[in-house]
């Protein structure tokens, strides 16, 4: 069965995070595994820290009870330790499809961390990660904008993307952001007929632009159009690629207003096929 994965920390995002999750979970019939890292301090009396896991407990309990209307099913854990690295144990362990999780701003420390644990659980790669920022407008996604490298082709991602515009009943713009600094080594032309020809009937729009800043560019381009929703590949680069890559990831994750669906270039993939349409598919 598919996993979908929302970390809470109990601020006001991450449970809209949860609903937002929930309401993809009824659609692509996913169960959700909801997971609170909680923190141990070894100074306290261990019955001070039972007591803090049994109101983290209480908490994601009326949590579920509050949004788990839609025939979903929904479990729990309450981990110890790191956030990053109790998120992609649970992401290995279980086999996650998507991880769902809300990014806070800098208001405190805490909505500042659990962002940048957001930032930090896409950039591993394990699995896709929808990103729910603070402050973003929920609505049906009608409008999907994938931010294309069109370097690699991104045949795989296309094939991921299919699934979820098809789920959603979306349009699906690639948009190419061509910079001095990265200069295209691919005729982008062939990558674009290559992609038509492999997925003849993904219909899918392509939109090249030229700004001098790339996060920049598609940050204009997705609010000019009204974008529901962004996507993008955390691409496995070496060096000076790879450097330049993680910082538009982070410009992007950082600053737009918009749900974010980041694609790791190896890792799980994206499953959101119906159980029905999924049989028909695989024959």
């Amino acid at each position: 069965m598919k996993t979908f994965l929302v970390p809470v920390d109990f601020s006001e995002n991450s449970e809209r995070a949860l609903e937002y999750a929930i309401d993809l979970a009824a659609q692509a019939e996913a169960r959700i595994v909801v997971l609170h890292a909680l923190e141990i301090t070894p100074m306290l009396p261990s019955l001070q820290n039972n007591s803090a896991t049994d109101n983290a407990e209480q908490k994601l309990l009326s949590l579920i009870d509050q949004f788990g209307q839609q025939n979903v099913q929904i479990e729990y854990m309450i981990t110890e330790g790191n956030p990053v690295g109790d998120i992609s144990k649970a992401v290995e362990d279980l086999e996650v499809t998507l991880v769902v999780m809300g990014t806070g701003g800098a208001k405190n420390f805490t909505r500042k961390m659990f962002g940048t644990t957001t930032e930090a659980i896409a950039k591993r790669g394990l699995c896709p990660v929808l990103a729910i920022p603070e402050g973003a407008e929920i609505k049906p996604l009608k409008n999907i904008v994938y931010a294309a490298d069109l370097e690699n082709g991104d045949q795989l991602t296309v094939m991921q993307l299919m699934q979820f515009k098809q789920l959603m009943n979306a349009d699906l713009t690639f948009l190419h952001i061509k910079n001095d600094k990265q200069p295209d080594y691919i005729d982008n032309e062939y990558i674009k007929g290559e992609l038509v020809k492999q997925f003849p009937e993904a219909e899918i729009n392509f939109v090249e632009l030229e700004h001098k800043d790339v996060a920049e560019g598609i940050s204009n381009y997705v609010h000019e159009q009204g974008a529901d929703l962004l996507s993008f590949t955390i691409l496995n680069r070496m060096f000076l690629e790879k450097i330049l890559h993680s910082s538009l990831t982070s410009k992007l994750l950082q600053t737009l207003k918009l749900p974010m669906l980041a694609f790791p270039e190896n890792g799980n993939l994206l499953n959101l096929q119906p159980r029905e349409v999924a049989e028909v598919y695989n024959g």
